[in-house]
């Protein structure tokens, strides 16, 4: 994510910490607009599991 959004996310209360590329490992995430209540999931393909489902 760019500069902005850490920028943003801090702003709004976050703690963020930003570290160097590649440097987290496995990781995933999920988001629900607020708006209409989607779901999106992403999982970081390196390692055995990565993956992301959702029913």
């Amino acid at each position: 994510m760019g500069q902005a959004i850490v920028d943003e996310l801090r702003r709004r209360g976050h703690e963020v910490t930003v570290s160097g590329p590649w440097s987290q490992d496995r990781l995933s995430v999920v988001t629900r607009d607020p708006y209409n209540g989607d779901l999106r999931a992403a999982a970081n393909p390196r390692g055995a599991q990565g993956y992301a489902a959702g029913r």
